[in-house]
């Protein structure tokens, strides 16, 4: 007897202004008012609020203070606005008195997207996260459990909005793109569903512009050097020709016009991270203060990767100034060792690169990654046997006594 399979149905939400609206929920701004309209509200309304504050100013969330700094997100009430996501700050500095410029908390967001993804998995175990504010949603199969996948979007939606102040949009369909083309049609607070028999009849009539992964150059060389407006108007051109034209954007456009794109989610990785944050005072913050206290973060985890006898294969520094501008470094270690002399050599090239900028360091963020059991890698250190029973004796004084008992030289 053959099994009949159950149409693929994937949902895709996305959360636009999730910088903008978890800092407004912080804040204490009205949920459903937008910001800085207070036209229909009578004039009294504000007066126990102190003089000089702009809680009621729509938000313009950028990713430093410096006049380099880019909008990541905005208030919905600055929508058709000069403030678009990707200007940068100066080019907005006219608008001074009208917006509140914010700069971002990205590991506030962070949280809060987890915890985004976590409800997700409410409705379905197969959850993939495309970027902040951005998830897909296996439904397939749900719809015996949970009822109709557009009822099921229409409940996401409630629940975003009333418990976490985020204004979503779904979009549903056979493939990763048709749903998030079906998104960004559906608008906010609204979910809309395309069957698989309809998904070329939708495709065909959308604006190219909305193919998920072009460059602004190709968007517009599209619209004004060859007249293309629509995705249906890419059906004439083969994938030769699209990539001759555009080169590897053409093969995205080659897809997009088709249709084609995958049906199955990659799930995240939940191996084990070991993390050490370390905030910097500013009155003490000079480039060897720094390398220091990246030497005594390297030193804590390599403590607790001896404990576990793993060695780490990858690596991640994040580096915030104190205007809250970010470096990130990442990458795989040529040396596996929980030894900190053996990796504190290794990555202080990056701590070095990021004191180049000259704005203080006001946080270091290091973590290591994907383990292999210290047992099957012992012998490729030729001096290892020296440098073992010192860090043994250090670790077995600093476990008994205390960390303050014994330290590193300077």
């Amino acid at each position: 007897m053959d099994t009949i399979m159950a149409p693929k149905r994937i949902a895709f939400i996305s959360i636009p202004h999730i910088f903008a609206e978890s800092e407004e929920s912080r804040r204490g701004y009205p949920k459903d008012q937008p910001k800085g309209d207070h036209q229909d509200q009578p004039k009294g309304d504000h007066q126990d609020q102190p003089k000089g504050d702009h809680q009621d100013l729509p938000l313009v969330i950028v990713s430093g203070t410096l006049s380099k700094s880019v909008v990541i997100d905005h208030s919905k009430a600055l929508e058709g606005s000069p403030v678009r996501k990707g200007v940068f700050l100066k080019n907005i500095a006219s608008l001074k008195g009208k917006i509140k410029v914010v700069p971002a908390d990205y590991e506030y967001v962070e949280k809060l997207d987890q915890t985004v993804a976590e409800r997700l998995k409410n409705y379905s175990p197969s959850v993939e996260s495309a970027g902040t504010g951005e998830y897909y949603l296996d439904l397939t199969g749900t719809k015996r459990l949970l009822g109709r996948e557009i009822d099921t979007c229409g409940k996401i939606i409630r629940e975003f909005k009333e418990s976490l102040g985020f204004t979503a949009s779904l979009g549903i369909g056979s493939t990763v793109l048709i749903a998030r083309l079906a998104s960004r049609v559906a608008g906010e607070m609204s979910a809309y569903d395309i069957c698989e028999t309809a998904e070329e009849l939708f495709l065909s009539p959308l604006c190219v512009e909305l193919c998920p992964e072009l460059s602004f150059p190709v968007k517009k060389a599209l619209l004004s050097n060859y007249n293309i407006k629509n995705i249906g108007e890419l059906e004439m051109f083969t994938k030769n020709d699209l990539t001759c034209m555009f080169g590897k954007e053409g093969e995205v456009l080659y897809n997009c016009s088709r249709g084609l794109s995958r049906d199955r989610l990659i799930e995240k990785n939940t191996e084990k991270i070991l993390i050490k944050k370390l905030i910097i005072n500013s009155e003490d913050n000079d480039d060897g203060i720094v390398r220091r206290c990246f030497f005594s973060m390297v030193l804590e985890l390599c403590t607790q990767m001896r404990e576990g006898c793993v060695f780490p294969r990858s690596f991640h520094i994040t580096v915030i100034y104190q205007d809250n501008y970010r470096h990130a470094f990442s990458g795989s270690l040529k040396n596996l060792s929980f030894f900190e002399k053996r990796l504190y050599g290794d990555l202080i090239i990056h701590v070095n690169r990021a004191l180049e900028r000259r704005t203080c360091v006001k946080k270091i963020i290091l973590s290591f990654s994907r383990f292999v059991p210290s047992s099957l890698q012992m012998s490729l250190f030729s001096d290892n046997s020296k440098l073992e029973k010192i860090t043994g004796a250090f670790d077995m004084i600093q476990k008994k006594f205390g960390k303050k008992y014994i330290r590193y030289g300077g």
